[in-house]
């Protein structure tokens, strides 16, 4: 039976407009690729008002504009931007008005046949010391996985003895020698864990969940993963001194290791998830055991040997309360219409069939919520999910024994989060992105996206993700045995086949600083490539990745999997100015900006100058015959990115071919 229980001593602050329904609250947007650019979707209201759209198309910036992109009348459920390339994607906010006031929102990150990255960044794998020998290959293979990918895992292991502070130290650390900027930590196990905040009726900020002094006295210190991703403000330990929590462990004292921040201090910089199976006794196996089926089906999803139904379903006790908005506004993005459910319970539905999304909220305990079930059914029942959201009462205090927050994992899900308290923003995963960079950009909301006005629950210590920051809700199966030779100034390359639907495969150069340069100029579809592209003699690292045109709630994006790797050395001979016998001279080399090239008196003009990067795409040309002046001509690549590229001519008639170094 549903119940629509009200959180107890909670209080609601929100918009006076938003007394509603959380599925009223939300405009659920969805996006489609068209030959004219991207079509913006709604389910159609009957309603006195009007609908603004907003629109950035740089993630980098939090700027909606001071305008909307277009107003338009309340009958519309649909628009057309036609601005949109292929190849790039925008994100939207739609706002529903009646006369001034916001009833509804929502917002998307659509993409016209959105490119791939192309650039990869570290992550720390910062792994409980006791699992060092047991689950030595299960790491082994994480880490395999990630490289795959095209992260660049740096291993780092910790004691359970140590304190957090230690621990953040050895974090800034690592990234202060990391070549390549860290973008993200996957904690694995049970590192210590950090607990700060002065959550009190009479604190910094009530308990995001509400429970104060007298109803259910949750205050004090509350879990903070946060801590080892924001790295750049102190955190202290002076002030707090709150006793009152039901648990001693929430309490916080003047220097008890525990930290007086109930906000976080600055933005934070790592995307930081979790997966902790740590005094997790319903489930019977030894916690180690849990982490290395945790592992196997981590390894299996991001290979595509593990799928799921494209569904997903909601299940609401709280319909007075916006809290399944987080559940309504990502899951529009993230699934057809018509396959996201909203009578359908959670529990039962997902022991029947699987669900690639589900959100459950309730009035809550550490190990239950109401309406929903229990920690006991993830241990009893089938569960088939991979992303699931949970809000309810003390679930975020997820350092607890049999924690409802963290029990999916130890059965079927590979990430879990309290969604609603505040509301969270994983809409970018519909695009290729990462559950991780929604994780860091929840943190980091205040105002940006409407953050749920959830007893000030935005940017407070307690957002955390359960389970790995770097999965992605779409996989392909990837190639394998990719081998490569060197034969007659060509690098030669051959690979196994993948399994599953695709398009083809796409090949890649990877430099030292791990950008991935693609060497085909169209998708391939057989299993081997000739690189004739390839001018240097030098060792060379080339990858192979499938790849699939993939179609979601949130319009068209080139998904590719893992990649197959091989070293080559090549043999080619073009490692300074070829006919060196022409007496010509490019310096400096490397340059900033300018080069320039010098030849001997005997020369008199330059033609058909050719600058190419090393996929073949001229960046520059001069098609104009250029005579020498003082035997001397001048170019500038300041607008280019750094990098390796090729410089081809006529000097009298005569070619000539030589690598450049353009560094910024």
């Amino acid at each position: 039976m549903k119940k629509n229980i009200l959180l107890i001593s909670a209080f609601l602050l929100v918009f006076s407009a938003f007394a509603q329904l959380s599925k009223t609250q939300t405009v659920m947007l969805s996006a489609s690729s068209v030959s004219g650019g991207l079509l913006l979707k709604w389910p159609q209201e009957s309603f006195s008002g009007s609908y603004k759209i907003f629109k950035r198309v740089s993630l980098a910036v939090e700027d909606w504009g001071s305008l909307p992109l277009v107003t338009l009348a309340s009958t519309a459920n649909s628009f057309l931007d036609s601005t949109v390339l292929e190849g790039t994607g925008a994100e939207y906010r739609i706002d529903k008005l009646v006369g001034i006031s916001t009833q509804a929102f929502g917002v998307i990150y659509a993409g016209n046949k959105l490119a791939e990255p192309t650039r990869f960044q570290s992550i720390i794998l910062l792994i409980d010391s006791n699992y060092l020998v047991p689950l030595s290959a299960e790491l082994q293979r994480l880490k395999s996985d990630l490289e795959s990918e095209g992260w660049l895992p740096i291993l780092s292991y910790a004691g359970r003895s140590q304190t957090p502070k230690q621990i953040r130290d050895k974090i800034k650390t690592i990234c202060g020698g990391s070549k390549t900027p860290v973008k993200t930590l996957f904690i694995v196990g049970h590192v210590p864990v950090p607990y700060s905040g002065y959550f009190s009726g009479a604190g910094t900020a009530p308990p995001p969940d509400g429970h104060v002094e007298g109803s259910g006295n949750h205050t004090g210190a509350w879990p903070a993963d946060v801590y080892y991703g924001e790295l750049d403000e102190e955190w202290t330990d002076q002030w707090v001194n709150c006793s009152t929590g039901a648990s001693s462990r929430n309490h916080n004292t003047p220097g008890d290791g525990k930290f007086d921040d109930t906000k976080i201090p600055g933005d934070v910089d790592l995307e930081v998830g979790r997966v902790d199976f740590y005094d997790m006794p319903t489930f019977v196996k030894s916690d180690t055991v849990l982490l290395k089926n945790y592992l196997n089906r981590n390894h299996n999803w991001r290979t595509g040997l593990l799928t799921s139904t494209t569904r997903a379903l909601i299940d609401d006790n709280f319909t007075s309360l916006n809290l399944a908005s987080t559940g309504y506004g990502n899951f529009s993005a993230l699934i057809p219409y018509d396959s996201i459910f909203y009578n359908r319970d959670y529990f039962p539905s997902q022991k029947n069939g699987s669900y690639l999304w589900s959100f459950g909220c309730g009035a809550g305990s550490y190990t239950s919520c109401s309406g929903v079930g229990s920690t006991g059914n993830f241990n009893n029942d089938s569960f088939n999910n991979i992303f699931t959201i949970l809000s309810g009462s003390f679930f975020g205090d997820w350092d607890s024994k049999n924690n409802f927050l963290r029990a999916p994992l130890a059965i079927s899900s590979l990430a879990s989060f309290w969604g609603g308290i505040p509301k969270w923003y994983v809409h970018h995963m519909a695009m290729g992105m990462n559950i991780g960079y929604g994780t860091r950009l929840s943190q980091n909301n205040t105002t940006f996206y409407f953050n749920g006005n959830f007893n000030a629950a935005y940017k407070s210590v307690h957002i955390a993700l359960m389970g790995d920051p770097t999965l992605r809700q779409n996989n392909l199966n990837p190639p394998t045995q990719l081998s490569a030779a060197s034969l007659n100034k060509n690098v030669n390359l051959k690979w196994s086949p993948s399994t599953g639907n695709k398009d083809g495969y796409n090949v890649y150069k990877i430099d030292l600083d791990n950008n991935y340069q693609k060497v085909n100029s169209q998708i391939i579809t057989d299993t081997f490539f000739v690189d004739t592209k390839n001018y240097f003699t030098g060792t060379y690292k080339y990858a192979v990745k499938s790849v699939k045109l993939t179609t979601t709630a949130s319009g068209t994006y080139y998904n590719v999997s893992g990649a197959a790797f091989a070293t080559v050395s090549h043999v080619n001979g073009v490692d300074k100015i070829e006919n060196a016998h022409l007496n010509i001279r490019v310096f400096p080399n490397p340059s900033q900006s300018v080069f320039n090239i010098v030849t001997g008196a005997e020369h008199k003009q330059i033609s058909g100058l050719n600058i190419s990067d090393l996929s073949g795409k001229t960046i520059l040309y001069l098609n104009d015959e250029n005579r020498l002046s003082d035997n001397s001509i001048q170019f500038n690549l300041d607008f280019a990115q750094s990098g390796i590229y090729i410089l081809n001519g006529m000097v009298d008639g005569k070619q000539f071919v030589c690598k450049i170094v353009l560094i910024h």
